[in-house]
């Protein structure tokens, strides 16, 4: 118990260490990937050193994007941490052998060799510990197994029984070194939420200095306010929505908000990683050992990914970034240098309410940032909307049907122009109109200049009732060598019945379903052309009705190989209204040539039949003459008839054989015809 005693406070003894100074936050800019980027600035006095605390599973960000800036002649020295390693990793690296919770005897025992100084109620004990060993002991009626600590002393070896040990001290400095490192490494452990990364900067005089990283972020959102005033114009007003889920406060930093999805991606960089090596036994003269060999990998050491040269590398800085001591681009510029460039919009008020538009839109590569004007202060998990969008926008009400939102009314909707000069971020539209709310509506990402509607309401003044018919229309036949090839059309017409219930002109635009391989046919344009929809303007009059047919059609190819039709189906072709003389004549030839095959195979069917017949009357007859006497009468008669079967039989099969040879000239001239059949 006294040992434990002695531990944790040396254990509370190591964890205390004091606060390191911090640099604050002044840079912010969120991505709309789920990352931030996150700034610090300040000065720095002749070699400085500072800590900066995160929590554990932001380290591995941390590791992979820290930018270090020591401007003025000075420079970035190592950035030093404590490894995600294991703790009995790291316990094995100390001179010390030490557990997680070591026992007095345990300790002594993996102390053997060492000298000590121990204290008890006897006197103090100097020397070198022998080993540690238990030993029963009665006491009164029961016996006590203790655990005894063998020393060599001055005077010989002397046993101390551990709980009689009151204080004990390692005479080894280095040893005593390595016992605190050991147990400091245990408290650390303990905490495993946050972890210090330690700056330092070395340098001559005062010198303005930077730390950036990235960190994962709650994606930044926004939301608008659009208002339809009585004249038709609509107004705007956007907010961004932003929450600081860091550790750190964010006072009067400079932000920007960047749309777009840069590739982001989290990388286990802060436990080691340890290679595996093969354990290669000791050469004895006279052994060798069977040769092994592994294959080659896709090629040699020429290149390839990870080859000697041309594997991946650290590769050059990229623009705008150089070395420690160099330039890193406009993210680490000074605060008077940090605004993006373009105009910010004035002071543009939403209906004399005082909102004021507090950012300015810029292109940044592909993407689009917002750079707020003012500072921006937002507590440690703490959220802010900030204005970024307060102005008019160029549109007009429409009412938009489609089937696939509702099957009998259109949608209140407005078409809107981006004409604000910034990038629209997706996001949820609240709409007023008339001095009431109407609905809301959803806005995909919507660039300068283009276009876009919205839907916010059922529009019960318009019903629209859909109807659907298909047709079938054959429109050419032709033989190309003996197959015909059948083009038909196919047709779909989808009517629209609109009737207006009010008093108001509506606009109403019409969504249809673009169908692959099908061509529009009516109307013959459409107003606009999606890469899956048609839209067709109709304009309804107060308390009318109007009609929209729209017709489309696709071509449909048939393919029949002559050689394998039956006449029924040749037969359907000749009936087609879009047959050619010509072609009607070829296939009448084929049907002609099909029955005079057919007519020639009955006949030698008929004869066949007939040599059946008469072979099994003679079976018949031989068996009875096999019972009669020769010079019987009815013997003779069998005779007689035999052989005038035979003449029968002979007769009969010179004429089959004849009809099949007029059978297979008359399917082969058909075949010959049919190969070499071409009608346009």
């Amino acid at each position: 118990m006294r040992l434990r005693t002695v531990v944790v406070a040396v254990t509370l003894a190591l964890a205390v260490s004091a606060g390191a100074a911090q640099l604050p936050v002044t840079d912010v800019m969120l991505f709309s990937n789920g990352v931030g980027y996150f700034q610090h600035n300040g000065t720095v006095a002749g070699n400085a050193s500072m800590t900066l605390s995160f929590r554990t599973e932001e380290v591995n960000d941390i590791l992979k994007s820290l930018v270090l800036q020591d401007r003025d002649g000075g420079n970035i020295a190592p950035v030093t941490y404590a490894p995600e390693d294991a703790l009995w990793h790291i316990l094995e690296s100390f001179s010390v052998p030490i557990a997680v919770e070591p026992s007095m005897a345990g300790l002594l025992g993996d102390l053997v060799g060492s000298n000590i100084v121990i204290r008890r109620e006897a006197g103090t004990l100097a020397g070198i510990i022998l080993g540690v060993e238990e030993r029963e002991q009665k006491v009164d009626d029961d016996v006590l197994t203790l655990e005894v600590v063998n020393v060599l002393t001055d005077e010989g070896i002397v046993s101390v029984a551990v709980p009689d040990i009151e204080c004990l001290t390692l005479a080894d400095e280095k040893l005593n070194e390595d016992l605190r490192a050991a147990l400091a490494a245990i408290a650390a452990s303990w905490n495993t939420s946050k972890r210090d990364v330690h700056l330092s900067f070395k340098g001559e005089g005062r010198r303005e200095v930077s730390v950036g990283y990235l960190l994962p972020n709650p994606v930044w959102k926004t939301s608008y306010r659009l208002v339809v005033r009585e004249d038709g114009t609509l107004f705007l007003q956007g907010w961004a929505i932003v929450e600081n889920t860091t550790d750190r406060d964010w006072e009067n930093v400079t932000m920007a908000l960047v749309s777009g999805q840069p590739v982001s991606f989290r990388q286990n960089l802060y436990e080691p990683v340890y290679a595996y090596r093969p354990e290669v036994p000791v050469s004895v003269p006279g052994a060798i050992l069977p040769p092994t060999y592994e294959g080659a990998m896709r090629g040699g050491y020429g290149g390839g990914y990870g080859g000697y040269g041309g594997g991946i590398g650290m590769g050059a800085p990229p623009p705008g970034m150089a070395g420690p001591q160099g330039p890193a681009g406009p993210l680490a510029q000074k605060s008077e240098e940090r605004a993006i460039s373009g105009t910010l919009l004035g002071r543009i008020e939403l209906d004399a309410r005082g909102v004021i538009a507090a950012a300015a839109g810029a292109e940044v590569g592909e993407l689009f940032q917002y750079a707020i004007a003012e500072p921006v202060t937002i507590g440690r998990q703490q959220s802010a909307m900030i204005p970024i969008i307060n102005q008019e926008l160029e549109g007009e009400k429409v009412s938009l049907f489609s089937e696939s939102v509702h099957e009998k009314h259109p949608m209140n909707g407005l078409r809107l122009v981006n004409t604000t000069g910034l990038h629209l971020a997706g996001g949820a539209i609240t709409v007023f109109d008339g001095g009431a709310y109407a609905g809301d509506a959803l806005l995909e990402s919507l660039p300068p200049g283009e276009e876009r509607f919205i839907a916010y309401a059922v529009d019960l003044g318009v019903e629209v009732a859909v109807e659907r018919a298909s047709t079938e229309k054959q429109v050419t036949l032709s033989v190309d060598n003996g197959v015909l090839i059948a083009t038909k059309r196919l047709g779909k017409t989808i009517t629209y019945a609109l009737k207006s219930r009010t008093d108001e002109l509506r606009q109403v635009i019409v969504h249809t379903a673009k169908l692959t391989d099908w061509e529009l046919v009516a109307p013959e344009e459409p107003a606009e052309e999606t890469a899956d929809r048609y839209r067709f303007t109709v304009a309804l009059e107060p308390r009318a009705a109007e009609e929209l047919v729209v017709e489309m059609q696709q071509p449909v190819t048939q393919t029949v190989a002559l050689l394998d039709a039956d006449a029924d189906k040749i037969n359907f072709y000749l009936k087609s209204t879009v047959i050619s003389d010509e072609l009607k004549a070829a296939l009448q030839e084929i049907v002609r040539r099909r029955v005079a095959i057919a007519e020639v195979a009955q006949q030698i069917a008929v004869r066949q039949a007939r040599l059946k017949e008469i072979g099994e009357e003679q079976d018949r007859i031989r068996r009875n003459m096999g019972q009669l006497n020769r010079d019987a009468d009815l013997y003779n008669k069998y005779v007689a008839k035999l052989t005038q079967q035979e003449d029968e039989f002979d007769r009969v099969r010179a004429e089959r054989d004849t009809l099949q040879e007029k059978h297979s000239q008359l399917t082969t001239d058909l075949n010959e015809y049919i190969r070499t059949l071409n009608v346009a």
